[in-house]
């Protein structure tokens, strides 16, 4: 992987600094959005002329695109594509106009990426595919998803990691830390992105970072321990559960869905998430080879506590869901 330092110097073509340079690859890679203040935050010098002429520079060269803000403030959107192409990210998304409750996240994305400014951050489908074939992780247990092509006749496309979190390392600590950015008032996408991630989680020493403008520390370990499962020891489950799990597994995977239930289809999903450990993937292609006398009671159970800790990480800023990207002070109330 580039580190961004590298990627940045290409920027410096276009009359920017190498602090300047180095803020816009970091703002491109993590959401294409940035404030005033996350540019000063950076260059960890006070608000002044050096900070306007800098954005007024993004702004004439039509790099960026200011978008109201608050009542008198402005977001700005790193849009241009000759930005993007000298990162080598021609086609990032992050280019595209995005709905403010997108933006929000993108905003929070950066305040955590500027507040870790030591560790080494993994944005791009491309470096994170680079990352896990240099750990020799197996591809079965990357998250991804699915998609039927809109074309009659079209064949299913397989993307994965497009949640589009960072992951991040930090000195001296082995673990590979996946990230999750909460904009929502709940934790139910915190839980399917663990889902997702579980079997990625299991492959290697790693750590789970959530972050959001409050942590509510309580639910969000409940959460994690519930998906991840860090208890203290093995669960036994019935075998007649999993069984039911190889079955309705083998007959989805050869798209055989005629000879299901509605109820069957509902539930597999659950039974996925209980059973998504590289141990049951294992005992499922013994069940495909040899059949139900390979399952016994001492096989089906839950391995044991998975290596992975949870952080939690509180932004020091309230984003107003209520008005467009609008920003308030840390000790103003929300609105609810």
């Amino acid at each position: 992987m580039m580190p961004d330092v590298d990627r940045g110097r290409a920027l410096e073509g276009f009359g920017y600094t190498a602090r300047q340079a180095h803020f816009l690859t970091l703002a491109a890679l993590h959401g294409g959005y940035f404030l005033r203040r996350q540019y000063v935050a950076f260059t960890g010098v006070a608000h002044g002329q050096a900070t306007v002429r800098f954005i007024a520079h993004t702004v004439a060269r039509e790099h960026v695109r200011p978008v109201p803000y608050g009542r008198h403030g402005h977001v700005f959107h790193l849009c241009a594509r000759p930005i993007y192409a000298a990162i080598g990210e021609e086609h990032n998304r992050n280019r595209r106009t995005a709905e403010w409750e997108a933006v929000m996240r993108k905003l929070m994305t950066l305040d955590f990426v500027l507040a870790r400014p030591e560790a080494t951050f993994w944005a791009t489908e491309e470096d994170k595919v680079s990352l896990l074939r240099e750990l020799e992780i197996e591809q079965e247990s990357w998250p991804a998803r699915r998609y039927l092509s809109r074309r009659v006749g079209g064949s299913m496309t397989t993307r994965y990691f497009v949640d589009k979190m960072p992951w991040y390392r930090e000195p001296d600590d082995p673990r590979l830390w996946f990230t999750y950015v909460n904009a929502e008032r709940t934790l139910n996408e915190f839980e399917t992105f663990l889902v997702q991630y579980k079997n990625l989680i299991a492959a290697l020493p790693s750590g789970v970072t959530y972050v959001a403008q409050k942590g509510w520390r309580r639910p969000v370990r409940r959460v994690f321990d519930r998906v991840i499962g860090n208890d203290s020891g093995p669960r036994t489950v019935p075998p007649a559960v999993f069984l039911e799990y190889c079955r309705l597994r083998r007959d989805i995977e050869a798209d055989r869905l005629q000879h299901l239930r509605v109820d069957e289809l509902h539930r597999f999903p659950g039974l996925r998430s209980q059973f998504s450990a590289r141990a049951f993937d294992d005992l499922y292609a013994r069940w495909i080879r040899d059949g139900d006398a390979v399952i016994s009671s001492t096989d089906a159970y839950s391995p044991n506590a998975s290596p992975c800790v949870l952080g939690v990480h509180e932004l020091g800023f309230h984003y107003d869901e209520q008005h467009p990207a609008r920003l308030t002070k840390a000790n103003e109330p929300q609105v609810t």
